[in-house]
């Protein structure tokens, strides 16, 4: 009798144990969604590609740019959705503070499609009354405030400040030099840049003649993905001598890798699962064995084998039915403190997904079919009835 108590105590907590790796990794993975993005067709990653410099193209622009036919390769890639190119000027600019901030640097300016840009309001991304508006990379701003600004004792800068404050942008063109206002409407944290409305950009270069080439190249290119992690798009990167921002390409490795490891551990509850299927199988098998001579007598009187399986095979798949809402119950009570958790950042629910609960009715009746099915072929090949 002991013995019997310990194997199907023996025999439940291994079903327990290996529904809580399984229900715990699709969890999981349902919370690495959330915190960092969500991996399927409708997922946008971003990724700003760029030629590897090198000895041959070091200082040609024909050769470090993309042209036409770069782009439309890279778009035949499987996974690209769009990509965008990034416009440079062709002619000098530089920009001073004018009277009330005593600066002054050489800069560049870039363009790119409005539908890239990451900047919710674009209504006054337009050149009017010779002023230009600009959006920089928030880190740009960063870097003054915590690098620059800290370091020689100048004031740091707020977003809402820095769009009060307007310098003088210096265009250097071919034939004659312009002067403009340039405002600050906005800040990027996809594009690394300072960007300025493609059409203003687009009339300038076209003044340019002794810069441009038989073929349009761009400096860089905007591309929007589904999957960053995708080992075939970074081999094809790597295989054109394309380089990308790198932090997010290692967020987008770790994001993959950790759903390799959840895999990982969700085959390990499986085939724990399996073989504690196997354990239930031979448990029925030698209690059928044990009372051959009741089961028998049962047939005799008109018992079928059939409603004697069925009635075995309803009372395992109630206790697992009851192990699987055990798990469900603890992982709830993990899922609520984990979501409460600092590293959660309040972006996850406190509940478990409403996927999983769907276990408590499919896993309960895989096992009654399962049972059902084996014991009963076996019962029938080797009993005779």
């Amino acid at each position: 009798m002991k013995k019997s108590v310990f194997k199907s105590l023996f025999l439940y907590l291994g079903l327990f144990l290996s529904f809580l790796l399984m229900l715990s990794c699709i969890q999981l993975y349902f919370n690495a969604n959330d915190l960092l993005g969500k991996k399927n067709s409708d997922s946008n990653y971003w990724l700003t590609l760029s030629k590897t410099i090198t000895p041959d193209n070091i200082g040609r622009k024909e050769l470090l740019g993309f042209s036409s036919s770069n782009i439309k390769e890279i778009q035949s890639w499987k996974g690209v959705k769009k990509v965008f190119p990034i416009y440079s000027n062709d002619f000098k600019v530089s920009a001073d503070g004018g009277s009330f901030i005593p600066f002054y640097t050489d800069m560049y300016l870039e363009a790119i499609d409005n539908e890239a840009i990451d900047v919710a309001d674009l209504s006054e991304f337009q050149v009017k009354d010779n002023t230009i508006p600009i959006i920089i990379s928030r880190e740009y701003l960063n870097l003054y405030n915590y690098g620059f600004a800290l370091n020689q004792g100048l004031p740091q800068i707020t977003e809402a400040f820095a769009k009060k404050i307007e310098v003088n942008i210096n265009l250097t063109l071919k034939e004659k030099n312009l002067k403009y206002k340039g405002k600050l409407i906005g800040l990027s944290d996809r594009i690394h840049s300072v960007l300025v409305p493609k059409t203003f950009l687009d009339s300038l270069n076209t003044t340019q003649v002794k810069f441009t080439h038989p073929e349009k190249v761009y400096s860089r290119v905007l591309i929007k993905v589904s999957d960053a992690s995708d080992e075939e798009l970074i081999s094809k990167m790597n295989g054109k001598g394309y380089e990308s921002n790198q932090e997010s390409l290692r967020s987008a490795k770790i994001k993959g890798k950790l759903f390799l490891v959840l895999q990982a551990i969700a085959l390990i509850g499986l085939f724990i699962f399996l073989l504690c299927m196997f354990m239930i199988l031979n448990t029925i098998k030698i209690q059928f064995l044990e009372q051959k001579e009741s089961v028998s007598i049962k047939y005799t009187l008109g018992y079928s084998p059939r409603a004697m399986v069925n009635q075995i095979s309803k009372k395992f798949s109630i206790y697992v039915f009851i192990t699987v809402l055990l798990c469900l119950i603890v992982l709830s009570i993990f899922q609520y403190y984990f979501s409460n958790a600092a590293i959660a950042n309040q972006m996850l629910s406190s509940f478990i997904a409403k996927e999983i609960w769907f276990s408590l009715i499919i896993v309960p009746l895989f096992v009654y079919l399962v049972v059902k099915t084996i014991i009963y072929r076996w019962l029938i090949s080797s009993w005779n009835f």
